[in-house]
This record gives C-alpha cells, sequence and structure tokens, in this order.
C-alpha cells in the first residue's frame, strides 16, 4: 500500500512543504524517500498515489463552526468552504479573520479542545495557522471533485485514495515520545534523537529507513514531521479502532451521521490508545 505523509507549509515561499514516500508490508512501513516540494507538487502526489493509498497531510481541513457561518453562512459541511477558499486570495480570507477574530477572538473547532497542545485555526501569531489552513483548503477544493475519501466525510467508495488529516505532535504524544521542544529551544537536538531511536519500534506498525532519512530528520524537524505523519496514515490503513472518532449523530445532517458542528469542521485524526496496545 502506498503511503504519503506530508508536513504542509502556506507560507508565501513556497518551498517548505515536505513529504515522506512510503510502503505498508504487513505491519512494517518502508519510508522510501523524504523532501521538500512545492504545493502543487503536493497535489500532483496525491493524485498518483494509488487507489488503495492512505496520505497523512498535517495542516487543518476546516475552521471553527462559528467563523464557518461567520464566513459562509448556511453551508453544511466543509466541501463548500474548500470551494469558498478556491475563489478568494490569502489578503481576503485573512481580512476575514481579522474582522471576526477582533469580535469573537480564537475559537477552536471542536475535535481541537481535545488536543491542548493546539492552536486555533485563526491562531495569528507563532505559529500563523491561517496561511496553511486557508492554502490546505485551496488543495482540497481541487481534489475533492476527483473523487478522495476524506474522513470523517461519508466514504465514496470511488477508489480513490484517503486523505487524512494529523497533527504529527500528537502522534508523538500517543507514543510516549517528546512532543514539545523538537522544533526549536535549547533541547530540540536532544529531543529529535530520542523520537529517531524509539520511533522506529514505539508503534504497533514498525518504521523502517536508511540512515540517511534518519539522519535528514535529525537535521529538519519538517522531514522528521512528514515521516511521523506518514506512520499516523499506516497506522490508520491498518489498525483505525486506535483513533478517536467523532460520536455518531442520529438527527444526520444530510445522512452523513455526522453532527452539524463535524460536518463543517472535519476532525484531526490522532491514535489514542497506543500505550495500551504495546
Amino acid at each position: 500500500m502506498n503511503i504519503l505523509g506530508v508536513d504542509f507549509s502556506g507560507a508565501a515561499p513556497d518551498k517548505n512543504t515536505w513529504a515522506a514516500w512510503g510502503n505498508l508490508q504487513g505491519d512494517a512501513l518502508f519510508i522510501q524517500e523524504c523532501r521538500p516540494l512545492s504545493r502543487r507538487e503536493t497535489s500532483n502526489e496525491l493524485e498518483t498515489l494509488g487507489s488503495n493509498g492512505v496520505a497523512a497531510l498535517d495542516f487543518p481541513f476546516s475552521v471553527p463552526v462559528e467563523f464557518a457561518n461567520y464566513w459562509v453562512p448556511g453551508a453544511t459541511g466543509m466541501p463548500r468552504l474548500w470551494d469558498a477558499a478556491a475563489v478568494m486570495d490569502l489578503s481576503q480570507f485573512t481580512g476575514l479573520r481579522d474582522e471576526f477574530v477582533a469580535e469573537h477572538g480564537e475559537p477552536k473547532r471542536e475535535i481541537d479542545l481535545a488536543h491542548p497542545e493546539s492552536f486555533s485555526c485563526l491562531h495569528k501569531v507563532n505559529p500563523n495557522m491561517l496561511p496553511m489552513t486557508f492554502r490546505g483548503m485551496q488543495m482540497l477544493a481541487r481534489l475533492w471533485p476527483l473523487g478522495f475519501d476524506v474522513p470523517p466525510l461519508p466514504p465514496r467508495n470511488l477508489g480513490k485514495p484517503v486523505l487524512l488529516e494529523v497533527m504529527p505532535g500528537a502522534v508523538l504524544r500517543s507514543l510516549g515520545l517528546p512532543f514539545k521542544g523538537y522544533k526549536g529551544g535549547k533541547r530540540r537536538m536532544e529531543c529529535r534523537e530520542i523520537i529517531v531511536e524509539q520511533l522506529p519500534s514505539r508503534s504497533p506498525v514498525a518504521v523502517k529507513a536508511s540512515n540517511a532519512v534518519w539522519n535528514l530528520c535529525l537535521r529538519n524537524h519538517d522531514c522528521l514531521d512528514s515521516v511521523v505523519a506518514a506512520l499516523a496514515a499506516a497506522l490508520w490503513a491498518t489498525r483505525p479502532g486506535l483513533f478517536r472518532q467523532p460520536t455518531p449523530w442520529h438527527q444526520s445532517v444530510e445522512s452523513t451521521g455526522l453532527s452539524p458542528e463535524v460536518a463543517i469542521e472535519g476532525w484531526l485524526y490522532a491514535p489514542t490508545l497506543i500505550g495500551e496496545q504495546l
């Protein structure tokens, strides 16, 4: 099975997105390559992933429901928001966010509240979450019409890959590995060394890579995040029961079985039970 882990960047210099290509064989994920690529190249790689592929993408797939109602009144699902993003530019979206935040603050999505380390998608500084959210939604607007499956939206059964929203820090936390301080700070190299040493055997899916890949992970935290995202995709493909899922909502929105909030906001997929399985 083809696996792709993406540490996505919405920065103006389009050179900070990293991807890790992997092949899942049984309970082992073989990382074949890690390198930076543009957002357009990322979209192209996703399109060629293969019918049974799984990609884990490190950006918010949608926005808090309060902001969604302010931005696109009457929208009932993420695809409507993706389409709205596709016909805007970042400056327009930023202005809309600024107007909203000035009055309502920075609400989090329902799933973000389960991850104390996460920021609101509307967060303005350090990190500025908005560009990656906006650029990611624009990419999803291009991919959704091609038939990709995007949980928690219902499966479309069109033979296309699965696109999964993940946060590498939450995956590392579930594995009992350093999930803060490995990107910056005085202990960043120590934290990365611990992650690189223990990640290969910490989960039910073993991670196998060349020394060159692991050394690159030590030097570059974006590369490391793409490998962790790839592991999340492999875990989803083999053990989806490890992941927190939205609570079924019986008065379903358009028969999706999702609450109105989750249908709009989407879901961040992070393992929660790995420690109990080891």
